[in-house]
């Protein structure tokens, strides 16, 4: 009779192996390919341009914001933008050294060649750098805002702005007229917006024989006229000088200062019209130079 081991050894013997069973600790085909050097590489370096593509929009747009939350601070607006500048550049620099860690490149040797060849461009580049230092003081000083008119080293404009290294403004017959900082340090700057309020000055060079008082008559109706000139300060009538070839009648008038220059030449015409209508020479010069303002 069969035992019933030997019964249980023969059904064993008789029955399929089975395949053996994967380990759990082998890495996938997918593990492998992505652990390949070559592979790993390129996707760092993928990661990192995507890293920079996005870190440069997102930079953008917080230094815009940061320009937008300081002008409704009331913040002047050179130093606004000035800051904007200063806010995204510093996030690139920051962006571009965060892509270039996650892709393994050697930051500590790259810092030390930028280090070296900064201070060869810095001593190179000197003079520049100090348009740098003149834009900072120009902003931290403010002698003037976006939109002043102003005159600097006799080139009279509207300021647009101060950027890194150049003054931008443009003349009234829409000229750019571009000036490095540090010039615009040294050079006298007259601002003609700063004050509330600007003195209009007129000299005409009336005739020895003209009637004076009908030329204070004729001042004094010309500036009534204009509602634009100021009651006070009063409007001044003198005479400026007595010349061999004229008499120097000056006239000063006070205006807001937005409104100088169409004041001005809207009374150099009610003047003449004045002048005229009372009978009052000018002096005719016969070709001599004008007198002297």
């Amino acid at each position: 009779m069969w035992r019933s081991a030997d019964l249980m050894a023969t059904i064993a013997a008789a029955a399929p192996v089975a395949p053996p069973v994967a380990s759990s600790d082998e890495p996938s085909l997918l593990m492998q390919f992505v652990n390949q050097p070559i592979v790993w590489l390129g996707l760092k370096v993928a990661f990192g341009l995507l890293l920079v593509v996005v870190g440069v929009r997102v930079g953008r747009w917080t230094a815009n914001l940061e320009r937008r939350v300081l002008l409704r601070a009331h913040v002047d607006q050179i130093l606004a933008e000035f800051l904007r500048n200063l806010t995204y550049a510093l996030l690139l620099a920051l962006i571009f050294i965060t892509a270039l860690e996650f892709t393994g490149f050697p930051t500590t040797s790259l810092f030390a060649v930028l280090g070296a060849a900064g201070l060869a461009i810095g001593l190179a580049l000197k003079d520049s750098l100090s348009h740098i230092a003149a834009g900072v003081v120009l902003i931290v000083l403010r002698p003037f805002r976006v939109g002043d008119k102003v005159n600097i080293g006799g080139q009279e404009g509207i300021i647009d702005g101060v950027f890194i290294f150049q003054t931008h403004m443009h003349t009234e017959d829409n000229r750019d007229i571009v000036f490095m900082n540090g010039a615009v340090i040294a050079a006298p700057i007259v601002n003609y917006s700063q004050r509330d309020t600007r003195r209009a000055d007129l000299t005409l060079p009336l005739a020895h024989a003209a009637d004076l008082q009908a030329a204070f008559a004729a001042a004094k109706a010309a500036a009534a006229a204009d509602p634009r000139i100021l009651s006070d300060p009063a409007p001044a009538f003198t005479l400026a000088d007595i010349s061999d070839r004229a008499v120097l009648f000056s006239v000063q008038v006070w205006t807001k200062s937005a409104q100088n220059g169409d004041v001005r030449a809207a009374l150099l015409l009610r003047l003449h019209e004045q002048l005229n209508k009372r009978g009052v020479a000018l002096a005719q010069y016969a070709g001599l130079p004008p007198p002297p303002k």
